[in-house]
């Protein structure tokens, strides 16, 4: 949770998959946990032809909960754009209210890592996304990241082999 009591939280679509589809969509989800309304800077999707402005990372998670420390996929938004006048759109979430932003296509946007660039089935991952947000209060620079959990499973049939 922010400072401001704001706490993000990812929900996928699907937290178990086959290493071999496409990596699902997911929504980011905003929700003022404090007692004062808050504003966001609306940059997810400042223009259409770019992707979203947040980070994405996959990590490998590997016994007892740990993760690795180097993401086995990763995006983040390689643009710049000004912020003036049309470009500046704000959110206003009041004490309790959330705000959902669904990422799609994220599989798109993703850029696999390290030796073996790919997911593999029968592993535990984490997605890690992070929204930087240095607008939404003037002057003060906010990082909201949400992390969710997911698995990889084989949708194989068992014993069923080509001939």
């Amino acid at each position: 949770m922010a400072d401001n009591g704001v706490e993000c939280s990812v929900v996928m679509e699907k937290t178990r998959f086959d290493a071999r589809e496409t990596f699902p969509d997911f929504k980011l989800v905003f929700t003022n946990k404090g007692e004062k309304t808050v504003r966001l800077f609306d940059d997810f999707y400042p223009l259409k032809e770019y992707g979203p402005n947040i980070s994405i990372n996959i990590f490998l998670k590997i016994g007892s909960g740990k993760k690795l420390n180097k993401p086995t996929a990763s995006y983040g938004a390689a643009y710049k754009i000004e912020r003036v006048g049309a470009l500046m759109r704000f959110i206003t979430l009041k004490p309790g209210e959330k705000h959902e932003v669904l990422i799609k296509d994220a599989f798109s946007l993703l850029v696999y890592l390290g030796p073996f660039p790919r997911l593999f089935n029968g592993k535990e991952y984490e997605l890690e996304v992070i929204f930087r947000d240095g607008y939404g209060d003037p002057g003060v620079r906010r990082e909201y990241v949400g992390k969710a959990d997911f698995k990889t499973v084989s949708r194989s049939p068992k014993g069923v082999f080509p001939q």
